[in-house]
C-alpha cells in the first residue's frame, strides 16, 4: 500500500506569525508557498493566527477525515456571510456555500438530480460542445498563442449552458462565464482578508461594480428558470438538468425549490461546475507536456478505437481517466477548504476551541509522502483499475469526502474523460518548455504565469 499510519503526539506545533496580522500577510502574498513551507517546518497540524482569528493548518488524510465525517456537526461551514460562506455573495444559499439542516434537505432533494444514470445520458450533449471547441480550434492561425485557462473554461461552460438550459448560445455563456470569473476574484481577495470592508457598501467603487455583475448573473438565470417554468406548464420537456432541478423535490415533504433556491443552486454549477473542471484540464495538458510518455499512452488508448472519440467511448478509456484523477491529485483544483467550530471539539486528540477556524489542506495531503509513492511526479498508472485498491483513499479528496463530497462529481469526471480524450486524438497543444508547475489560489488552483499554448492539429 501507498501509506503508512503517523503516531500523533499530543502536542501541536505553534507558528505565531506576526504581531496582530499572524499569518495574513504571508498567506496574501503567495498562500500555496505558506501552506506548502509551514507545513514542511510545523508538521501536519500545526496552530497560528489568521489576523485575530485562531487557525488551524491540517495536512493529515486521517485528520482530515475525521474533521469532515466524524466532527462534520461541529466543524461546519461558516455562517458569517449572509447565512452562509463568502461565495454565497454571488452562488446565494446553495450546496456549495450551506450546512447544517438546510444543507441536508437540499442535499436529499438533488441528489437523484447528480445520478450517474442522468449523467451518462447528457453524454451527447458534453460531445457536441467538444466538438464545437475543436471546430473553433480548426480556424486558428498556425503561429497564434491562446491562453488554454480560457479555452478551457469556455468549452465547460458551454457544456454547463448545453446540460443545463438545452441551449448552446455561446456569446451569452462566454458574457455570463465573464461575470462569474470576476465575481469569484472578487470573492477570493475577500476571503482572504479578515479586515475586508463590508461587500454590502456600494460606495466602494469595486463593490459596486461586484453587485453591478451579480445582477446581470440573476437576470440571465432567472429568464431561463421562468421561461422553463411556463415550458413545462405547457408540457415541453428538455430534459436537462434546469428541468430536474425545478421538479426535484424532498421525499419526505414532498417540498419544491422555490426560483431562488433554483436560482442559487444553477449559480453553484456554474460558478463550481465550469471552473474545477476547466483547470483541471489545464493542468493535465500542462502534465502531459511535461510527461511525453503519458501523452504517448493516452494517444495510443485514443487511436486504439479507430473512431473520432464517442461519449459512449468512456468504458474503453481507463487510461485517460487515470490521467484526469492523477491530474486532480498532483494539481487538486480546490486546494484547500475551511471549516468553522462552532463547539469545542479536538482532531486527533488536540483540542480544538469553539471559534476556531480548521484549514484541511488538500494539495499538501494529495502529495504526502507518507501516503503516496514519488508522490511530486506524474504517475497515472496509479489509478488504473488494477491499482486503485492500493491506494489510500482516505489520501485523495479532489472533490471533498464524507457527507460534503461534490454532488457533481461524476459529472466533472465524465467531462474531464470526453474532452482530454477528444483534444489528444486531435490536437497538439506545445507550451513553453519554462512553464512553471507553481500555482496560484483564488478558490481554484490555477496556473501562476497562466497557460499560453499553441494548438496546431495534431502531427502537423
Amino acid at each position: 500500500m501507498e501509506a503508512t499510519a503517523r503516531n500523533h503526539e499530543k502536542s501541536i506545533s505553534i507558528h505565531k506569525g506576526e504581531p496582530i496580522f499572524g499569518v495574513f500577510r504571508e498567506f496574501r502574498r503567495d498562500a500555496l508557498t505558506f501552506l506548502e513551507h509551514s507545513w514542511h517546518r510545523y508538521g501536519d497540524h500545526f496552530v497560528t493566527k489568521f489576523g485575530p482569528l485562531p487557525l488551524h493548518v491540517i495536512s493529515n488524510p486521517q485528520l482530515a477525515q475525521e474533521a469532515l465525517t466524524v466532527r462534520k456537526h461541529i466543524l461546519r461551514r461558516s455562517q458569517r456571510f449572509e447565512g452562509g460562506t463568502p461565495l454565497t455573495y454571488i452562488l446565494g444559499l446553495s450546496l456549495i456555500t450551506i450546512d447544517g439542516d438546510s444543507w441536508l434537505m437540499k442535499r436529499r432533494m438533488m441528489q437523484p438530480v447528480f445520478h450517474r444514470s442522468n449523467i451518462v445520458a447528457m453524454g451527447d450533449k458534453m460531445q457536441a460542445a467538444g466538438e464545437a471547441m475543436l471546430r473553433r480550434w480548426s480556424q486558428l492561425p498556425p503561429d497564434k498563442m491562446v491562453d488554454l485557462t480560457k479555452e478551457m473554461k469556455l468549452v465547460t461552460l458551454d457544456i454547463i449552458n448545453r446540460t443545463m438550459f438545452s441551449t448552446d448560445v455561446l456569446l451569452e455563456v462566454d458574457q455570463v462565464g465573464g461575470v462569474v470569473d470576476s465575481a469569484l476574484d472578487f470573492i477570493a481577495a475577500r476571503a482572504g482578508n479578515p479586515l475586508a470592508l463590508p461587500a454590502r457598501w456600494t460606495i466602494i467603487p469595486s463593490h459596486k461594480k461586484f453587485w453591478d455583475q451579480r445582477a446581470k448573473l440573476d437576470e440571465y438565470l432567472f429568464r431561463m428558470i421562468r421561461e422553463r417554468r411556463a415550458a413545462l406548464a405547457q408540457g415541453e420537456r428538455k430534459n436537462d438538468l434546469l428541468e430536474m432541478l425545478i421538479e426535484a423535490q424532498d421525499a419526505d415533504t414532498g417540498e419544491r425549490m422555490n426560483d431562488q433556491q433554483v436560482r442559487d443552486e444553477v449559480s453553484g454549477i456554474y460558478g463550481a461546475g465550469h471552473e474545477t473542471t476547466a483547470v483541471a484540464l489545464t493542468w493535465a495538458w500542462h502534465a502531459l507536456n511535461k510527461y511525453p510518455d503519458g501523452l504517448a499512452k493516452i494517444r495510443a488508448e485514443v487511436d486504439a478505437l479507430g473512431h473520432a472519440v464517442h461519449a459512449n467511448d468512456l468504458p474503453n478509456l481507463p487510461y485517460t481517466l487515470a490521467v484526469i484523477e492523477e491530474t486532480m491529485r498532483l494539481f487538486p483544483p480546490v486546494p484547500m477548504t475551511v471549516r468553522f467550530a462552532f463547539e469545542p471539539t479536538e482532531l486527533g486528540g488536540l483540542p480544538i476551541s469553539k471559534g476556531d477556524l480548521v484549514a484541511i489542506v488538500i494539495r499538501n495531503i494529495h502529495r504526502h509522502p507518507e501516503y503516496w509513492r514519488d508522490p511530486l511526479a506524474f504517475d497515472p498508472e496509479r489509478f488504473l483499475p488494477q491499482n486503485k485498491a492500493s491506494l489510500n483513499r482516505n489520501a485523495y479528496m479532489p472533490f471533498l469526502s464524507g457527507p460534503h463530497m461534490c454532488i457533481g462529481n461524476q459529472f466533472a469526471l465524465i467531462e474531464g474523460q470526453l474532452l482530454l480524450a477528444m483534444m489528444v486524438q486531435t490536437y497538439d497543444v506545445a507550451e513553453s518548455p519554462m512553464q512553471s508547475d507553481e500555482g496560484k489560489m483564488a478558490v481554484t488552483m490555477r496556473p501562476k504565469y497562466g497557460l499560453p499554448v499553441r494548438i496546431t492539429p495534431r502531427n502537423s
